[in-house]
């Protein structure tokens, strides 16, 4: 694979995990409701998942 590639996964990679960092914190705040912080941990549990997708593509290429 190009290099190009690798650089855009890892981009990809650092950005998810900017994420999550931004959603951990936000879990400390009081949320709203319930439904607020059910959807909050979905999208960590989600992004999790890529950011371990990502590694193993990188470890690929």
């Amino acid at each position: 694979m190009s290099n190009t590639t690798k650089e855009q996964v890892n981009h990809y990679l650092v950005e998810a995990k900017k994420e999550v960092d931004r959603l951990t914190t936000h879990r400390t705040e009081n949320l709203a409701d319930a439904i607020n912080y059910i959807e909050n941990e979905l999208k960590i549990e989600t992004l999790k998942g890529e950011i371990t997708a990502y590694e193993k593509v990188l470890n690929l290429l």
